[in-house]
């Protein structure tokens, strides 16, 4: 059967969903009609779930229950100056954001704090369930877009989310990219001869990109990428309410409920009606805790002023492409226009003086240009990867549904919605994983199915997941695209007519880096991987002239960033990472063997082989730990493997279980991998129980010395004190009560402490050269001179023992090795150039 492939525009602002329907792209209108979801998700009064326009209309009456512009935050980090920069600039009324455990965000939804990715896998799963409700048969595949400038973590959220809502997704599609498939379709270029030169120009509601193609019948080739992943519509609305509530309202009260919410909707409406007119009336009420009003004007050029810095950015960039390229504006044959925002006529007026005014080319609704292209792309591709993460398959055919390698399926999955918190789980799941309400027994709702008419003999029964007409057995659609000059639809991944090879306007886009990508090494530059420009999927190829310092370290991480900066990886942005936990001891310099590749969806692939040992596969980690965490767990792993290493035998079977434990943890946070819990709360408790059992170890330890020495000594009171505390301890230890090994920890060194120095100084000397410890030339004296001291001891010779203590402490300090100068400890293996 067919497996149909959904194309979806997940949009700062609105969010559109397309198929291929009769081999051309078609809109799928959501529950309420509507052809675009607002991109808005939010909690009503009764915590139950609102998307689209349902939750914005809740925003005035409850402030803080509805998030917008998710699509900014997906795959980046707390840190970040330029997050600071959009968190500030959020509306008063916007829902609490915090930094998430692994250094990203968490927002606020309802009781609950939810990641962007899981937001957005809301809002994903809702548009894919109007859209199988629509269409009348199932999405088990998307394509998604996202516009061409995001970094590789942004990516790869992006792709987390939809699998996350159910979906095997097939393409991560850079938005340019789609909305060039859109109007290759609508014969962009007229003679199949000809080779067409296009700028996109992206200007949406939180990202902008812009992009130089050159296209073709039969090629599609992506040349140039630029642009600012922090620009948009939602920079332009805050303008105009900052000037609303600076300038215009003063010192009006505006702190009623909802006034937020509706300054920033006049904001909103005043720009798109600014488009169209060239002056706006704006009418707030009520406003103010009293229910007062307010009503003003806003001029188009009121607007124009508070955005021209902005626009002059997005020239700047165009420009910076067109350098890139090696291009000068007349080089240029069209423009294409897409993302809201560029129907702000101040947009236009600057590209057509730019460009000239016949090549800025608007002849597809730019709000549903990608949405489209992203439709198209579903009906030209061909292979998918297997998103298994430890797989890494490529070139799977679609009539798959399951990589025959590993076995994992290619239909995405059965999902249900969580009572709780709303994120999409699993059918089957016992309970969710993020709010862990109870979820038994809940069941994925199957689309209504609908009938495809034949378009053969005209049989109107044929179910829509059919692929033969039950009357006349010819072909159904089956997702593909229809050829221009017979009108016959085609398979999917056909780039040319099966009828009469004519040749589509539009093709398998070839993609390229937008930046350089490569791995930081130990002298702070970058080891180029792939350099800006680079087309991709890539052959895999071998990274030379690598080594790493693994020595006294439990972990090598392979950090990729992306940047121009070769000079200092630091000044990059954090692409994504793996790392690997050594389990055994390391020299102190190996070879790497490295080969990287770049898959179909912008993806880093590492394979990599340490010494001698065997080659692993590896996909990159965008959500890392942050850093101070991550080397607080590397210490602490190191921590308790030494510790088990040199005192494995004296552990009870409880501390070899809790260690194990704190070992697979620890792992897991080293790696980077998605953690349950508070990463700070759980450190804590490693911390504390690796002291813990360290100290009480070292004292059970040293009160059994003292016991059996002092007995010895004829010392039979102090001596049986410590077999008392001993044997706490052992008890504490068996059954891991931290608390109680605390307490016998300490009890045993205040009863160590009322030793005379000099007396646990020799007993330690005595107990070390029993266990060899000691050179041969010390050892053995310090032997005979411990005999001495039992002799004297019994025969109450005082001086005797005085002198003996004196001795015994001079020949166990004298033998010691001198203590080497501290080195920098790592707490990862260290990848440097290999020196010649």
């Amino acid at each position: 059967m067919p497996y149909r492939t959904l194309g979806i525009d997940l949009g700062t602002t609105n969010s559109v969903t397309v198929w291929m329907d009769g081999g051309v792209p078609v809109v799928l209108p959501n529950r309420h009609g509507e052809q675009a979801t607002v991109s808005a998700v939010g909690t009503g009064a009764d915590g139950s779930l609102l998307v689209g326009s349902e939750a914005l209309g809740v925003r005035d009456r409850l402030p803080g229950s509805v998030i917008t512009e998710v699509k900014r935050l997906i795959g980046r980090r707390h840190v970040d100056a330029d997050v600071q920069r959009l968190l500030d600039e959020r509306p008063a009324d916007a829902p609490p954001v915090r930094e998430s455990a692994d250094g990203g965000v968490e927002i606020r939804l309802g009781a609950h704090w939810l990641t962007p990715v899981q937001i957005s896998a809301i809002l994903l799963r809702r548009l894919r369930t109007d859209a199988e409700n629509t269409a009348g048969e199932p999405f088990p595949r998307a394509v998604i877009t996202v516009p061409a400038y995001f970094t590789e973590p942004q990516y790869a959220a992006v792709r987390e989310a939809g699998e996350l809502a159910g979906f095997t997704v097939v393409r991560i599609l850079p938005e340019p990219t789609a909305a060039a498939h859109a109007f290759g379709v609508e014969r962009l270029v007229e003679d199949d001869d000809d080779m067409c030169s296009v700028l996109v120009y992206d200007l949406g509601g939180g990202t902008f990109d812009v992009s130089l193609l050159i296209i073709g019948s039969g090629y599609f080739q992506v040349y140039k990428l630029g642009g600012d992943k922090s620009l948009g519509g939602a920079d332009f609305d805050s303008a105009l309410c900052r000037m609303l509530t600076e300038k215009r309202l003063g010192d009006r009260d505006r702190s009623g409920t909802g006034d937020a919410a509706r300054i920033r909707a006049a904001a909103e409406r005043t720009k798109i009606e600014l488009s169209d007119v060239t002056a706006a009336e704006i009418i707030l009420a009520p406003l103010g805790k009293n229910g007062g009003s307010w009503t003003g004007q806003v001029t188009r050029d009121d607007f124009e002023e508070l955005i021209g810095a902005e626009i002059d950015r997005t020239l700047e960039l165009t420009h910076g492409v067109l350098r890139g390229a090696s291009r000068k504006t007349e080089d240029i044959d069209k423009v294409l226009l897409i993302g809201g925002s560029t129907r702000i006529p101040m947009v236009r007026r600057r590209l057509a003086e730019m460009f000239g005014e016949e090549k800025v080319h608007s002849g597809i609704d730019p709000m549903s240009a990608v949405a489209l292209g992203a439709g198209i792309e579903a009906g030209l591709a061909s292979t998918l990867a297997c998103p298994s993460e430890p797989c890494l398959t490529t070139g799977i055919p679609f009539t798959e549904s399951a990589c025959p390698d590993c076995g994992t399926s290619l239909l995405g999955m059965a999902t249900v919605d969580c009572p709780g918190c709303h994120v999409p789980a699993a059918e089957g799941t016992t309970s969710c994983p993020v709010c862990a309400v109870s979820l038994s027994g809940l069941r994925a709702t199957a689309p209504v199915a609908s009938r495809a008419a034949c378009p053969h003999c005209g049989c109107p029964e044929n179910s829509t997941s059919a692929t033969l007409c039950q009357d006349c057995d010819q072909p159904l659609d089956a997702g593909g695209l229809k050829c221009p000059r017979c009108q016959m639809v085609n398979a999917t991944g056909l780039t040319a007519c099966s009828a009469c090879d004519a040749l589509f306007q539009t093709d398998q886009p070839e993609q390229v880096t937008a930046q350089n990508l490569g791995l930081a090494l130990d002298d702070g530059t970058v080891a180029v991987l792939f350099t800006a420009g680079t087309p991709y999927p890539t052959d895999w190829q071998n990274i030379e002239n690598l080594q790493i310092r693994p020595a006294g370290t439990s972990a090598l991480t392979f950090r990729i960033v992306e940047g121009p900066h070769e000079k200092s990886h630091a000044r990059n942005e954090f692409c994504g990472e793996h790392t690997h936990v050594f389990d055994r001891s390391t020299g102190s310099v190996e070879r790497l063997t490295l080969r990287v590749q770049l898959d179909e969806n912008r993806t880093v692939n590492l394979a990599y082989r340490i010494g001698d040992g065997e080659e692993l596969g590896a996909r990159l980690r965008r959500s890392a730990v942050a850093d101070g965490i991550g080397r607080a767990a590397s210490r602490l792993l190191d921590e308790i493997r030494t510790h088990s290493a040199h005192f494995g035998g004296e552990l009870t079977e409880a501390e070899h279980g809790r260690f194990a434990e704190l070992t697979e943890q620890l792992t897991a946070i080293v790696r980077g991998e998605p953690f349950g819990q508070s990463l700070d709360g759980l450190l804590d408790e490693a911390r504390d129980t690796v002291e813990t059992c360290r100290d009480a170890r070292g004292w059970t330890a040293n009160a059994s010395v003292a016991a059996r020495r002092g007995r010895e000594l004829g010392l039979a009171a102090p001596a049986e004190e410590l077999a008392d505390a001993r044997r706490a301890l052992d008890a504490a230890r068996e059954r891991l009560d931290l608390p109680a090994m605390r307490a016998a920890t300490e009890h045993a060194r205040s009863l160590w402490r009322q030793l005379d120095t000099t007396t646990w100084r020799s007993m330690l000397a005595a107990h070390d050269a029993e266990l060899g410890r000691f050179p041969e030339s010390v050892r053995r004296p310090i032997l005979t001179a411990w005999d001495d001291l039992r002799a004297a001891a019994s025969r109450g010779d005082y001086v005797a023992q005085d002198a003996l203590h004196m001795k015994l402490n001079e020949l166990a300090g004298h033998s010691q090795a001198p203590v080497p100068a501290a080195r920098k400890r790592r707490d990862s293996a260290q990848v440097f150039p290999e020196r010649r």
